[in-house]
């Protein structure tokens, strides 16, 4: 894996390169792409404006008793990310048999995400969804499409109906710990992940300097723990290409862009591992960036 490249390009299992960004190391919290095998038509996120329209939606619990019964389709997002829900929101124009398919595809992969995630319908052209429509930037796009946002409010991602299946909306919703990390970078800041197992005896000293990173950098860093026996995190694991058998802990740093700047042992310090945070990587070669530690 690129050690420069952003890291949702290795996550999931659709295209996510950005149409209006194309370094190798794009950012993971603009934007995404939906592709169409017929078509060249290209789907953005504002990820973070999104969030942000989200969030206000999820306090304004007095605006109306619509908002306030959850009725409208802001209010529903909410509410489903303030119960710890991803979603599934399809987007459509009109009603019918592709609308009504869409739907079908949703339900399905839902029967594996059923206590963390929920369905969410966003007509376009009612006018209560004007907001959306604008944040998602879904005018002229190709309908329907089905969004997956994350139970932390992040959108990860989409598919055309052409191109959807429940198998790869499933596999969307991004895994706990990964999650953290999506919510971190959403949140600007940069990520130090500690991968390790309970048996290693370093673990407490890797934690403990990547907390005083994040302290150093005002807490503009968060410190995500990731067990590498987790089977719940396999994909996290295997795109990191953590070393399921090692007997020392690592820690990946990665900065506000989501760009993996750095791989350390235990014993790095607080200044090496503010600089890997802070650091602006482009797009490289095969490998580990220049400047990074292996």
């Amino acid at each position: 894996m690129r050690f420069t490249q952003t890291i949702i390009l290795t996550m999931l299992c659709v295209p996510l390169m950005a149409s209006c960004n194309k370094s190798k190391a794009t950012s993971l919290l603009n934007v995404a792409k939906v592709s169409n095998a017929k078509s060249a038509s290209k789907y953005a996120v504002n990820n973070e404006s999104t969030a942000g329209q989200i969030a206000t939606a999820n306090k304004s619990e007095k605006v109306s008793k619509e908002t306030a019964d959850g009725k409208d389709c802001a209010s529903q997002i909410a509410v489903a990310n303030k119960n710890g829900k991803a979603i599934f929101l399809v987007v459509f124009d009109k009603k019918g048999a592709d609308k009504e398919k869409a739907i079908g595809i949703a339900k399905k992969a839902l029967i594996k995400k059923s206590n963390s995630a929920k369905i969410v319908e966003l007509n376009t052209t009612e006018a209560s969804n004007t907001g959306l429509v604008s944040k998602f930037r879904l005018t002229g796009a190709p309908l329907p499409l089905i969004i997956v946002i994350d139970k932390n409010g992040v959108p990860v991602g989409g598919l055309l109906l052409s191109e959807a299946t429940p198998e790869k909306l499933s596999e969307m919703i991004p895994s706990p710990k990964y999650s953290e990390v999506l919510k971190a970078l959403n949140d600007k800041k940069s990520v130090f992940i500690v991968a390790y197992k309970e048996t290693m005896v370093e673990k407490n000293k890797a934690i403990a300097n990547c907390i005083s990173a994040a302290k150093a950098m005002n807490n503009g860093a968060t410190v995500v723990l990731l067990k590498i026996d987790n089977k719940a995190e396999k994909s996290l694991i295997e795109n990191l290409r953590i070393n399921t058998i090692a007997t020392r802990p690592a820690i990946y740093a990665i900065n506000k862009s989501g760009q993996i700047t750095g791989t350390f042992t235990p014993e790095a310090n607080v200044v090496q591992l503010t600089k890997a945070a802070n650091k602006v990587a482009s797009g490289c070669g095969s490998g580990c960036a220049s400047g990074c530690n292996q």
